[in-house]
């Protein structure tokens, strides 16, 4: 049974939700819940709510509600959620109270962590791969033409030009994200991994967006090829976190570098 006083959870919680919390605190937290069942029962269930909420219809013309507001209502929601588990939990594994024998207990030695694989061999399991850029089906005439026609560039994976063309897009526009993470992919594709890691992890610590998971498992990539196995676990348990499209490729990476 856990004897967390939840001082983490409740100072940490909401901005790291939110994409807000510095990387050194973040780091700190994860560390910490991914130890912890019942904290990390409410960041996944805080996770949970906050994408129903982002992906809720909203009628047309009604502003979307401040963070502020959404942060609390999903933070009580969460605290619910948790309630409720742990209760069902409890409930559902206390053993039937009957005499039985007292006897001492005796202490079981902790299984150690699984070797990691051997520096030289880490990079091994990085992957390079480009990803595939599909463009939507039906876009409005306010995106910048330079992210058309940086993105035709990646397709025929011409990097130099893409990541020229891209860095031209606004940071105001709706596919300055985008624009962003792609370059961070082509400087990844390139070699150069310090410029990728830059622009990938301004992507990532943007908060929720279409590209975060994606910023931050090609992070671990990039952490990977440098023979970084602590931090490919760092962002890789962070894409895990986020349980999305990437979130069993992480995964099948983490058995393999613990």
């Amino acid at each position: 049974m856990s004897d967390c006083s939840g001082t983490l959870t409740d100072r940490y919680l909401e901005r790291y939700i939110q994409g807000t919390l510095p990387e050194n605190e973040a780091q700190q937290f994860e560390e910490h819940y991914f130890e912890c069942p019942d904290c990390l029962a409410q960041v996944e269930a805080l996770q949970v709510v906050a994408r129903k909420l982002v992906t809720a219809p909203r009628p047309p013309g009604k502003a979307p509600i401040p963070w502020p507001i959404r942060a609390s209502a999903l933070t009580a929601i969460a605290a619910m959620l948790v309630i409720g588990f742990i209760t069902f939990r409890v409930k559902h594994t206390q053993p039937p109270q009957q005499a039985v024998a007292v006897t001492p207990l005796v202490p079981v030695a902790k299984p150690g962590p699984l070797p990691s694989p051997a520096a030289e061999s880490v990079s091994e399991l990085a992957d390079l791969t480009m990803p595939a850029f599909r463009a939507p089906t039906l876009r409005g005439q306010s995106g910048d033409p330079h992210f058309e026609d940086g993105m035709k560039a990646y397709t025929r994976q011409d990097c130099r030009s893409a990541a020229k063309t891209l860095a031209l897009v606004p940071a105001h526009d709706e596919d300055s994200l985008a624009a962003q993470f792609f370059m961070g992919i082509c400087q990844m594709h390139d070699g150069d991994m310090a410029t990728a890691t830059r622009i990938l992890e301004s992507v990532a610590n943007a908060g929720d967006s279409p590209q975060q998971e994606a910023a931050l498992y090609y992070l671990a990539q990039v952490a990977l090829e440098r023979n970084d196995a602590k931090t490919a676990r760092r962002y890789l348990t962070r894409t895990v976190s986020l349980r999305g499209d990437f979130e069993s490729r992480a995964r099948a990476e983490l058995t393999k570098i613990r």
